[in-house]
């Protein structure tokens, strides 16, 4: 945290001495001509949003070094990169599975155990990442209950063009794409390949397998377009991605190993028709499949220790029109339809779900300075209670320089198809987890052939499982005291009824539990974030964010004030927890920061980067067994990381060469932190042509 004291003195230090000399609002100029889509479902620009929202552009990316989605993500303020069964997003105190990500504004597929893989997308040919924090279910749906992040990739420009790049570093870790794009008259065309892998890297070598599993990867997207008339245009774009990867596991004191495979394929058609300078609508059909499977051998026998696979489709048709009826109003309706399924080995057979919802949106002017957006949805789904997710937001200019933001909606997640159907048994450890369906007759069976030790929970005593829901509010500022200096501040709030959660209702002969999904608590998220950029001159900028955040159980606070709670304490004496030892919710880190020096000089074709991200100690485990996080051996430390990239133009801006290292300082925490190996150098070049 040092450091981070010491930029935010040094920034407002300076930011004294240079004052009074900046009058002309050169940058917010440049602000008003950004455009956003994904806080309203039509472009609207960014200063005029009364959502917290951020943005990062192409150029950061480049400028940074960065070829994985989680590398760019883990770096902004308010974000922190979580590892279960992948390396996910944590959003406002939300679980990844809370945030819906996008690619051109369609859902990507391939969760596990709610966590989508943010290092299987890559950052060649990304336009920009838009961030929409807080609920977004009136414009989304399910999955957008902490925010949504859409990643816009480039439209192609007039012309022909193509661009080589390549980074190879630590790990063996190689990145090669090739960009291409044409556009002339109606047709548009444009697209890349890229192809990733690494050898992987082991925390533990000494145990002879991997933390992370050597892979190789491929991307493949198109993006192609036609201007029918003046009035209408057609619009396809397809992305295909497929990894191969060498797992080895540890068994009963037995060596397993195989390959796994995934694959992601998608499909978007869209027509756009503007019927007048009023109205306009677009209709899009959008289709996804995401697979997996692998098979697992013993090495001493080669007899078979696992095999799986899972299949999930996405296909979903939408319909939207945009009318604005008077100046300073814009009304968007939208509807669409949903079939989702999916068959895999933990499942019994082919799992359906159907939905329909509708949606609408007003986005008022009332006058310059003040924007109002009130809008909602609602779900219909058929395994699941209907949904209204509705939400209102309102900024006010109050001087040229001086935003106030607030804005307070619903949001909601569908029990999702494992929380529902799942039929799992772990044979190697002997536990088992159940879907909330079939609950009561998988209970039975294991009763029947002996296997039940105790019940803990009558399955017929159990309610119906719902979505869970949030109600959240978000107030804040953008402000804006001299041309290069920027702050905003967000206090944010989010109510959470029905949380999903898992927990063991019966104890099995072999002493471990069998699991299911209930909806129990009530938790609420809370907290603030700042961000401060400044530019020094025209070549250097300064930048820091911070994060507080405070998420908690409230039974169990309550529980703990209530004097429910016990402890042990050194000398093995029980005694209550108090209050203020009650630490939340796990893998939360209540103070998270960042901050960025750059220095980027076009004449010359130079640019420097510096950065630091800093998160705060978090719990991962209950060691006294009183199933709440109070004890200071139940977290782990708080850590810095420092990277660093610097790169430099030739030949016109056309080769482009840079060296990019994370994590200089080399952290490394191999019994709690699985996703940082140490520190990571790497080199690579682009050529433009």
């Amino acid at each position: 945290m040092k450091h981070h004291l010491l930029v935010l003195l040094l920034t407002s230090a300076v930011n004294t001495s240079l004052a009074q000399d900046a009058r002309e609002d050169s940058v917010r100029t440049s602000e008003l001509k950004e455009v956003v889509v994904t806080a309203t479902r039509t472009e609207k620009m960014l200063s005029q949003l009364p959502v917290p929202v951020m943005q990062i552009t192409s150029s950061e990316i480049k400028n940074r070094g960065m070829v994985r989605l989680n590398e760019i993500l883990a770096e902004q303020t308010g974000l922190a990169i979580v590892t279960d069964h992948g390396k996910g997003i944590q959003m406002q105190g939300f679980s990844p599975e809370y945030t819906m990500i996008l690619i051109d504004g369609e859902p990507v597929i391939g969760r596990t155990s709610g966590t989508l893989e943010l290092s299987r997308i890559t950052t060649t040919n990304i336009e920009r990442i838009e961030i929409v924090k807080g609920p977004s279910s009136s414009l989304y749906g399910s999955e957008a209950m902490a925010g949504v992040i859409n990643i816009i990739t480039q439209k192609p420009h007039d012309g022909f063009k193509t661009a080589l790049s390549a980074r190879y570093g630590t790990n063996n870790s190689t990145d090669l794409s090739v960009e291409s794009s044409f556009r002339k008259n109606r047709f548009d065309i444009g697209g890349f390949v890229n192809h990733n892998s690494s050898s992987g890297y082991a925390l533990r070598p000494e145990t002879g397998t991997h933390t992370v599993s050597p892979f190789a990867a491929c991307t493949f997207q198109v993006r192609s377009g036609f201007k029918v008339n003046s009035r209408s245009d057609i619009r396809f774009s397809g992305r295909y991605f497929e990894s191969g990867q060498d797992d080895r596991y540890v068994t009963e004191n037995r060596y397993a190993g195989g390959r796994g495979h995934e694959q992601n394929l998608s499909l978007a058609p869209s027509y756009h028709v503007r019927f007048s300078d009023k109205l306009n609508a677009s209709a899009r059909f959008y289709h996804s499949f995401y697979k997996t499977k692998a098979a697992y051998h013993y090495e001493d026998d080669h007899s078979l220790f696992d095999q799986s696979y899972f299949d999930q489709t996405f296909t979903r048709i939408e319909l939207q029109t945009d009318y604005t009826p008077v100046k300073n109003v814009k009304v968007t309706l939208g509807g669409g339809a949903v079939h989702e399924t999916v068959e895999a080995t933990r499942y019994e057979h082919l799992q359906a779900f159907n939905s329909g919802y509708g949606y609408f949106q007003a986005d008022w002017m009332p006058v310059d300075r003040m924007s109002i957006i009130g809008g909602g949805r609602f779900d219909a789904h058929s395994q699941y209670k209907s949904q209204f997710s509705p939400k209102l937001a309102a900024s006010y200019r109050l001087t040229d320089r001086l935003m106030v933001l607030a804005s307070a909606g619903k949001g909601y997640k569908a029990p999702d198809f494992r929380q529902l159907y799942l039929n799992f048994s772990n044979a190697a450890v002997g536990y088992s987890v159940f879907g909330y369906i079939g609950l009561a007759e998988r209970l039975a069976e294991l009763q029947r052939s002996g296997q039940i030790e105790k019940v803990l929970i009558d399955p017929a005593s159990l309610a119906e499982l719902n979505a869970e829901s949030s109600t959240s509010f978000n107030a804040g500022m953008r402000y804006s005291p001299w041309s290069d200096f920027h702050i905003t501040i967000n206090f944010f709030r989010n109510n959470i009824k029905n949380l999903i959660n898992t927990q063991a209702i019966a104890l099995k002969t072999n002493g471990l539990f069998v699991y299911s999904y209930f909806n129990l608590n009530s938790v609420i998220t809370q907290g603030a974030e700042t961000e401060v950029s400044w530019s020094l001159g025209r070549h250097f900028e300064v930048a820091t964010g911070f994060q507080l955040l405070d998420a908690f159980d409230e039974a169990e606070r309550d529980k703990v004030k209530a004097g429910k709670v016990y402890t042990k304490d050194e000398q093995n004496h029980t005694r209550l927890v108090k209050p203020g030892e009650y630490g939340g919710l796990y893998n939360r880190s209540r103070y998270m920061a960042n901050a960025r020096m750059s220095y980027n000089n076009p004449e010359k074709g130079i640019t420097i980067s510096v950065r630091s991200i800093y998160r705060g100690k978090y719990g991962i485990s209950d060691t006294d067994g009183n199933g709440i996080l109070n004890a200071a051996n139940e977290y782990v430390k708080g850590y810095n990381l420092l990277n660093a990239s610097a790169s430099k133009s030739l030949l016109k801006n056309r080769l482009r060469i840079q060296a990019t290292a994370e994590n200089l300082l080399g952290y490394t925490d191999k019994a709690s932190v699985s996703n940082l190996p140490g520190r990571l150098l790497y080199g690579g070049v682009s050529y433009n042509f």
